[in-house]
């Protein structure tokens, strides 16, 4: 903790220099976000908002803030469009904003809907299938989480570990779909 703020103090020092440092302003809001000073990493991700706006990870990372600690839901989604306007080819925003609207809003669609809008980006990333196969299965879309579940076991790349959870799944699912 001590090393922490002593690096704050030195961020101080180095951003009032140069405040358009992003990476300073990085850490900043890194630093206060581990030690749960969410205002503070809040603060510091908006300025980098401002000063680095093509940076989709400072959006992304407001956007969780938002909407799990701060619990401020509606101002998470356009900073979760944000980073993905910044940055439409990368899969961990469509999930973790599928994510968000599975775990903290409740709203099952509009995750669907972004999974959706992830695939058609990056069709073969398997973390997006895996995502999109789990929720078709709790929306009850059983021959849709099947067929996904599938198409990632018939990738080459895939470890035997995830095989053979996925396989199980697959497994357990199928009587389910007579």
């Amino acid at each position: 903790y001590d090393t922490s703020r002593k690096e704050l103090v030195d961020l101080a020092v180095s951003l009032a220099a140069n405040p358009r440092d992003a990476d300073g302003w990085m850490r900043v809001a890194y630093i206060k976000r581990f030690y749960g000073d969410y205002m503070g990493a809040r603060d510091a991700y908006e300025y980098l908002n401002l000063i680095a706006p093509g940076d989709g990870l400072s959006f992304f990372t407001l956007a969780g803030l938002y909407g799990y600690y701060l619990k401020e839901p509606v101002k998470a989604v356009p900073k979760y469009e944000a980073a993905l306007q910044r940055d439409p080819m990368n899969p961990a925003y469509y999930s973790g904003f599928a994510d968000f609207y599975r775990e903290v809003t409740g709203d099952l669609p509009a995750a669907e809907r972004v999974l959706e809008r992830g695939l058609a980006k990056v069709p073969t990333d398997v973390n997006l299938m895996v995502s999109y196969a789990a929720l078709s299965e709790t929306m009850g879309k059983i021959a849709r989480a099947i067929e996904y579940y599938e198409k990632v076991l018939a990738r080459s790349d895939l470890g035997a570990p995830q095989r053979a959870a996925i396989t199980a799944d697959v497994s357990r699912l199928k009587p389910q779909n007579p």
